[in-house]
């Protein structure tokens, strides 16, 4: 086989080309994970990037099926929102048009899951196997924002750019927004903070707040810049000139998240898995979106029996850690001083940097991505995991374990 060209490597995702195909790109997911947008960890994760490709694959697949988007009305999962919303969402073009999802399943880029040259046709045929995964693409011109600096202002500005780019990439743009969905606000939702520090914020989502850890009445979106340094929050208004749409191409982007939302939520619930929040990217075509990059546990936020399966459980360990403050620091003194960056500070003069995750919890997030897999796939991907009960009997205890040797949460326990 001819050996990839690499395009792009990211903190824990390297972009290839595909071999012997034009306008199709190869996403490896390596072993690497990163929290609090640091890049990349000390240490790593085993069977995390195979896990994740099987995982986004197995989405992916299930989204495009229309009989899935045909059942999902009458998904019982679905009655604990609001029943006129839900109504709105199933009489629009986008989910019954002559186009729509009920009609076609959802456009994705995702083509295939590959080893080597060949197709994975059955996921079985992967357990045992060491060869690397891939899951081929359509590959989607990435138009990125030049930052200028005018006076004490750092300002990324974004090229104009229709649906099309003239471009060989068969028409296909990405999208630089993180689209993030939310259906509440568990334990570690950045949305809890916001909302504390501005109560009218509820209403610029459209849904009352309930007390305590309950779903609202129906998902909400937010947006996020995707390619500055930072990951900004937008308002609606600054989220459709940045993404380079018409009107009605923002509102296609709209219904689509937001139909992707119930969805997967009803495909995780279908399993016992409680899905609370997540983000989603996009491709834009010249007649249609296109869902993007991946999808699977570092995306979304995922409860098995009150037991965090997504990165949040990572997150946890490092919450409150002396790195963590470190970290905030920095980024209030980049917002002071423009001209360096948040992580510069935090590693030349704050000498910040995280430590490895502590053992023997590290042995279980070993096995947290490979059990997910074979968990929601029904096939055994990944042999000699335990299951996600297993899991969740274990995890939370050696979670507490775990933080309790993090400097920073040790000094803040004995204070208290």
């Amino acid at each position: 086989m001819q050996t990839p060209e690499l395009i792009y490597e990211g903190s824990v995702k390297r972009v290839l080309k595909a071999p012997n195909k034009t306008g199709h790109l190869w996403f490896e997911f390596t072993d690497d994970y990163s929290v609090f947008d640091w890049g990349k960890m000390p240490d790593t994760i085993a069977n995390k990037g195979k896990a994740l490709a099987v995982i986004g694959a197995h989405l992916f697949a299930k989204l495009s099926e229309p009989e899935f988007w045909q059942s999902l009305p009458k998904s019982a999962h679905l009655a604990k929102f609001d029943r006129e919303w839900l109504q709105a969402r199933f009489k629009h073009q986008i989910y019954g048009g002559e186009s729509g999802l009920k009609k076609w399943g959802a456009p994705t880029h995702f083509i295939a899951l590959m080893q080597k040259s060949d197709k994975v046709s059955n996921l079985a045929d992967l357990n045992g196997k060491s060869d690397k995964v891939y899951m081929e693409v359509v590959e989607a011109e990435v138009v990125r924002p030049t930052l200028h600096k005018v006076h004490n202002h750092s300002l990324y500005v974004y090229p104009s750019a229709g649906v099309a780019p003239t471009s060989d990439k068969g028409h296909a743009r990405f999208i630089p927004l993180e689209i993030v969905f939310r259906f509440g606000m568990p334990g570690g939702s950045s949305l809890a903070e916001r909302l504390k520090k501005n109560p009218a914020y509820a209403q610029e989502l459209g849904v009352e707040i309930p007390s305590g850890e309950a779903f609202f009445s129906h998902p909400v979106l937010e947006f996020y810049s995707k390619l500055e340094a930072k990951d900004r929050l937008l308002s609606w208004q600054e989220a459709v000139v940045l993404s380079g749409l018409a009107g009605e191409q923002f509102e296609s982007l709209v219904e689509l998240a937001l139909q992707t939302a119930l969805a997967l939520h009803v495909i995780f619930a279908d399993k016992g898995i409680e899905l609370w929040d997540g983000k989603l990217e996009m491709v834009a075509q010249p007649t249609k979106m296109l869902l993007a990059d991946s999808i699977g546990p570092d995306e979304l936020r995922l409860l098995y029996k009150g037991t965090q399966l997504s990165k949040e459980i990572i997150r946890q360990v490092y919450r409150g850690s002396t790195w963590e403050s470190a970290l905030k620091k920095a980024q209030s003194m980049a917002d002071q001083d423009n001209s360096r960056s948040w992580k510069q500070i935090a590693r030349d003069e704050l000498k910040a940097a995280p430590d490895p995750l502590p053992l023997p919890f590290k042995g279980l997030i070993d096995k947290l991505y490979g059990a997910l897999a074979n968990h929601l796939t029904g096939v055994e991907v990944f042999g000699d995991h335990p299951t996600l009960d297993e899991l969740a009997d274990i995890l939370p205890e050696e979670l507490q374990r775990a933080r309790r040797s993090v400097p920073g949460l040790l000094e803040q326990s004995q204070r208290t």
